[in-house]
């Protein structure tokens, strides 16, 4: 018996539900051959079968999960005698890739054990259609779907990984009394070495990248009007306004009061 739910395509861009159901599958029924535009994970309940992809068969059973791909051809039927039952979610979205192969779903890769995600997929099933949160739960399930199946084999840090975490956490966070000392020993590192690999690959010291993102944030919010000189510089993680006006102006070249007279002069300044 199979139960479909219908989904409304809201059109997420990194992870975007399309399909979701149940079937409790006949003896031998199989389904196969047929391309599609999305992703599908089925996981199986109950009972066992086969998943054919690539002219390989695999043998799946209770706790096994198989992916198939946008544009794959394969096949796969419940067993003769213990048929298989299996929840299935499809998805589409740009995070999909990258989210699947940190799940244990690198391209060569089309089924895995997963007895972890049975609460997951128990949650999912239950979910109800034609509700304004529908697609939120399935999207929320989806989530933590890749991040227990994630944290199964978690990878080990690269430096870029740390260069990357560390200017990601700038990003987010540059308004707050941040230090590079912190950053290193939340990422469990030693601060010199950050400084050393971040400068490699980026050109510039974490301090130097910090003071970067302050002052191109403080250059916007002076043209756009909407905060004074000391707004601003407490926006951007300046408690000492006199500290600020020197550093943005060895940057700039100008103060920020005379940087903002001149956008709010030339007509550029909003609000």
């Amino acid at each position: 018996m199979e139960v479909e739910h219908s989904v409304l395509n809201r059109g997420f861009p990194g992870l975007n539900p399309i399909s979701y159901g149940e079937e409790r599958c006949s003896p031998g029924h199989s389904y196969g051959y047929a391309s599609r535009e999305y992703y599908l994970i089925h996981y199986i309940v109950e009972g066992c079968g086969c998943f054919a992809r690539g002219g390989v068969t695999h043998s799946l059973g209770k706790g096994c999960m198989f992916l198939i791909r946008p544009g794959e051809l394969t096949f796969y039927q419940a067993d003769e005698k213990t048929p298989w039952e299996y929840v299935w979610i499809g998805f589409d979205g740009s995070l999909c890739p990258a989210l699947l192969e940190e799940a244990g779903f690198p391209e060569e890769i089309c089924w895995r054990e997963a007895p972890q995600a049975a609460r997951i997929f128990e949650e999912l099933r239950a979910i109800p259609d034609r509700m304004p949160s529908t697609e939120l739960s399935l999207c929320s399930r989806l989530f933590e779907l890749l991040s227990v199946l994630s944290a199964q084999d978690p990878p080990a840090h690269t430096s870029r990984d740390y260069v990357t975490r560390t200017a990601d956490y700038i990003r987010a966070n540059y308004a707050l009394p941040i230090s590079i000392e912190s950053i290193a020993s939340m990422l469990g590192i030693d601060r010199r070495y950050l400084s050393r690999i971040f400068l490699r690959e980026t050109g510039v010291t974490p301090k130097e990248f910090l003071v970067r993102v302050r002052l191109s944030r403080a250059a916007e919010l002076l043209e756009s009007a909407s905060c004074t000189v000391t707004e601003t510089a407490r926006s951007v993680g300046y408690e000492d306004v006199y500290n600020f006006s020197k550093i943005f102006k060895k940057k700039f070249g100008i103060s920020p009061a005379f940087y903002r007279q001149r956008a709010l002069s030339s007509g550029f300044g909003k609000g």
